[in-house]
């Protein structure tokens, strides 16, 4: 669902009051915002007799809405411009859903966590599943794949010319207001992150396209910095 098509607030916050009785429950550990909200997302060809690693992104995770035990909220690609959508986790599953190239393009990822972080060792990690498709006015274009989604650090507070605001790095739930915002930062800031391209200069066939430049290539040449543990 793309962030720029109208989000049913007041369906969510109707949602929100309903289950007021249980807002005081613990949002699921780990989760993909407390503790380092930045994480590289790797998409695995499932037609490939060895799930051959095709493409990796950077993912940024904004602030989330809690309603009980689940927690919803965005993400934009801080490596794919204009590349963004939303989340939602219940326990130890995560459900993406995003779109690309004008809404031509779409996502959905669901990823279960297997492992927790371990300081100084390594980030948190879930696996599982990532269509992806694209619409051409017949049946589509489809890819599928395995995912495997690794927290990195967090997302860093200047990115494409534009400030992340502190509030958005803060591990705590948010408002409904304060989601407005967040959902506005992410698409201002998605909508500049710079263009990434294939090894060959071309324009890719999607986030997953098998002849993206590297990340290494794509940071030295837009200027962008990688942010590690």
């Amino acid at each position: 669902m793309k962030l720029r098509r109208t989000l049913s607030l007041a369906a969510l916050g109707t949602t929100i009051a309903l289950s007021a009785s249980t807002a005081s429950a613990q949002a699921p550990l780990p989760n993909v915002f407390d503790g380092g909200n930045l994480w590289r997302i790797s998409f695995y060809v499932d037609a490939a007799p060895n799930h051959l690693s095709q493409a990796v992104h950077d993912i940024c995770f904004l602030p989330y809405i809690q309603v009980g035990g689940i927690v919803q909220g965005t993400w934009f690609s801080t490596t794919f411009a204009d590349w963004n959508g939303r989340y939602y986790q219940e326990g130890d599953e995560v459900k993406m859903t995003g779109d690309f190239f004008n809404n031509v393009g779409h996502d959905h990822m669901t990823l279960i966590h297997t492992t927790a972080d371990v300081p100084g060792v390594a980030g948190a990690m879930a696996f599982k599943d990532w269509t992806q498709w694209l619409e051409n006015g017949q049946f589509g274009l489809a890819f599928w794949g395995n995912a495997r989604l690794e927290r990195i650090g967090s997302c860093p507070t200047k990115l494409a010319g534009a400030t992340l605001p502190q509030a958005l790095s803060e591990p705590r739930a948010v408002s409904i207001d304060e989601l407005r915002r967040a959902e506005g930062d992410a698409l201002k800031i998605s909508l500049s992150v710079p263009e990434r391209l294939t090894a060959k200069g071309e324009r890719p066939i999607s986030p997953t396209d098998p002849n993206l430049e590297s990340l290494d290539a794509y940071f030295k040449r837009t200027g962008q910095g990688s942010v590690s543990r």
